[in-house]
């Protein structure tokens, strides 16, 4: 089912034109179109359950959204672009992934680095980049 799962978000991707599709058990339980990490900022804020066990696919992976994915027990990762930072949390984690485009790091419009990625790309434990992570998103009224 897990793969069917992650079959199901990928197309759900590219069919809604959305950034970001949860799905589990056969259904996608949650599609996104907002830039960034908006849309998982308000599902790590307000439902994290969802991520549980779920399959995600979204159009760009960085370190901040591997590790909301390890933390709230994503079971696998579809995402056209990774990076290199996420790449290595998700295989630490034991989560599945498949991206078409592996990059060092997650670029923002014009500002270099993403501002996520760059907030937790020194921090090992992923417990405390999460706790980092969910501060900010909190910080910017996201949840």
């Amino acid at each position: 089912m897990l793969l069917d799962d992650l079959i199901i978000a990928q197309k759900a991707l590219a069919e809604r034109g959305a950034n970001i599709v949860v799905a589990r058990g056969g259904m996608v339980l949650f599609t996104g179109w907002s830039k960034g990490l908006r849309d998982l900022a308000k599902i790590a804020l307000e439902s994290p359950e969802i991520l549980d066990g779920s399959s995600v696919a979204d159009r760009i992976v960085g370190k901040a959204a591997a590790i909301i994915f390890a933390v709230n027990g994503v079971e696998a990762v579809y995402a056209p672009t990774l990076s290199r930072h996420a790449l290595d949390v998700l295989e630490k984690s034991g989560i599945k992934f498949h991206y078409e485009k592996l990059v060092p790091h997650i670029e923002a419009h014009g500002e270099g680095i993403c501002p996520f990625e760059r907030l937790i790309m020194d921090i090992a434990d992923r417990d405390e980049a999460y706790r980092r992570l969910i501060e900010r998103f909190r910080e910017l009224g996201w949840g």
